[in-house]
Parts: structure tokens; sequence; C-alpha cells
């Protein structure tokens, strides 16, 4: 199994050094695509990188640069041997190619199979989990995301008294406050 790593370069040169390059370190399974003559249509640029086992619909976007002038270089590194075959063509100063790289999904832990499946951090490798899903902030400003919505501060600068903005008082000596207000018995008995 060899994995395929491709750069695109500004001219034919560069692309010439980084592949001397690799050939140093031993990889051979190397294709090179140069710039070609302007009357060459862009489905024979792609058709000419496929012939090096790229992706089709790859392919066509790669053709794009050729055709504007740049080089395409795609090695296929042996399991294991692909990071150095990537810092070798890094270092050549490879251009943009027109493809997006994405980060290869997260792998699956048996450990956590909820925050693998969910995609989450496990909550001891991460302090607030649950804040980073919903895009909360640990520890928010005046402006938490309710108490903003409704026009109220998170926290009060004591404008207010020891009373709210309701009149209730923060604190209470009355351990039921609710069943007192409501003039409902705290505990019942049995009969």
């Amino acid at each position: 199994m060899s994995n395929e790593i491709t750069r695109m370069f500004a001219d034919a040169a560069t692309a010439a050094k980084a592949v001397e390059e690799l050939r140093e370190e031993g990889y051979d399974d190397i294709h090179v695509v140069n710039p070609s003559t302007p009357d060459v249509p862009l489905s024979a640029i792609a058709a000419q990188i496929a012939l090096g086992r790229v992706h089709l619909p790859d392919a066509r976007i790669y053709a794009k640069g050729v055709a504007a002038g740049r080089a395409l270089v795609t090695v296929y590194a042996p399991f294991g041997a692909g990071k150095l075959a990537e810092t070798i063509l890094d270092s050549h100063s490879p251009v943009n190619s027109g493809i997006v790289h994405t980060d290869p999904p997260p792998m699956w832990d048996e450990a956590a199979p909820l925050s693998s499946t969910l995609g989450m951090a496990t909550i001891i490798n991460d302090p607030d989990p649950i804040s980073k899903i919903f895009g909360i902030p640990a520890v928010t400003s005046g402006n938490c995301s309710f108490s903003g919505m409704i026009g109220m501060q998170l926290l009060t600068n004591g404008e207010l008294g020891d009373r709210g903005r309701v009149g209730l008082p923060y604190l209470s000596s009355n351990p039921a406050p609710l069943s007192s207000a409501l003039g409902l018995p705290l505990l019942t008995r049995r009969q």
C-alpha cells in the first residue's frame, strides 16, 4: 500500500530539483507533468495527469495549473515513508494547486465510544467540552446568551441592592421560600 502525495511547483526546474531529492531518498514511483504548449486542451493534460494514477476529478483541477505554466509532481510513498516525501516536496516551495486538502477524520477511541461517535473530546482531556460544542465560552462576559437576549446583565454591579430586578432577594434565610410564599407545609406527616 502506498500514499499518493501531489504538489504543484511554479516551474519545471523547481519540480526537477524536488524529484531529484526524492530519488536520492529512494522514492522511485514518481510522476511528473511539465507545462505544455498553450494549444494543448485541458482534457489532454488531465488525461496525462491521470496516467500517474491521480483521480480524474483531481486531475482536471491540476490540469488548470499545468496549463498556466506550472509543473506537477506526484509521488507514491510506501506505507510509513509518506511524511518524509511530504517534507521533501514542501521544502521546494510548492504553489497552490487548487485542491482543498482536508484533515483526516478523527480516529475511533474504544475507551470513549460516545465521544468518538459525537466527535467530542473526552472530559478528561478537555475541561469544557460542552461549551466548545455549543460555542458558548466557559466564562462569559456580561452579554451571556440567554441573559443578553432578554436584556439582563449576567451579574449585577450592586446598583439594585440586595434585591433583584423582580423585587425578590438574591439570598434568603428561609430554607423553603416558595413553600412559605404559597402557604404550603414543608413536610407532611404520614397517617
